[in-house]
């Protein structure tokens, strides 16, 4: 059963009496991450790896001539698939911390929070250096740093999976 379904049995007058639809909609958006939050996991999972394997050690290859033009493409592109899978992950995942009894979702949590401290202390940085141009070193910084990332990510996966078949 969801842990989410056994609160609202839990507090079945908190819900059946609700009038504030912002509370229910609220509710709903809650249980519907945390239904999916396997699938939400995987596919950061997924575009970590991408991005550890394939997408930045292509950078290298990318002339400088051509490097600011495809960099800025690729920043805006890869915004529109990594924003909402992060804030769904974040938010679910806090969510969670809340209703869930299971010990492992806080270990989830950190994963995820080092992800982000991770994101945007070092990857976001090194990314605006290179809006400026192509920078061989800062390239390097920026796939050796992306491992923390893609071994958070790897984590909140497992910790998703184990959580989901126990």
């Amino acid at each position: 059963m969801c842990h989410f379904v056994s609160y609202q049995k839990e507090c079945s007058d908190v819900f059946i009496h609700a009038k504030n639809d912002d509370f229910f909609d609220m509710t709903i958006l809650l249980e519907f991450l945390n239904e999916h939050a396997l699938s939400i996991d995987f596919g950061m999972f997924l575009l970590i790896w991408i991005v550890q394997v394939i997408i930045y050690p292509a950078f290298r290859q990318i002339n400088e001539t051509n490097f600011i033009i495809y960099h800025r493409s690729y920043c805006n592109a890869i915004g529109f698939f990594v924003i909402p899978v992060m804030a769904c992950q974040l938010i679910g995942t806090s969510a969670a911390c809340f209703f869930s009894i299971d010990n492992l979702i806080w270990v989830k949590m950190l994963a995820v929070i080092g992800a982000w401290v991770v994101t945007f202390l070092t990857s976001a940085p090194c990314h605006r250096q290179l809006q400026a141009g192509k920078n061989a070193a800062v390239i390097e910084r920026l796939i050796r740093t992306n491992w923390w990332r893609t071994f958070l990510w790897s984590l909140v996966f497992l910790v998703s999976l184990v959580s989901y078949y126990q």
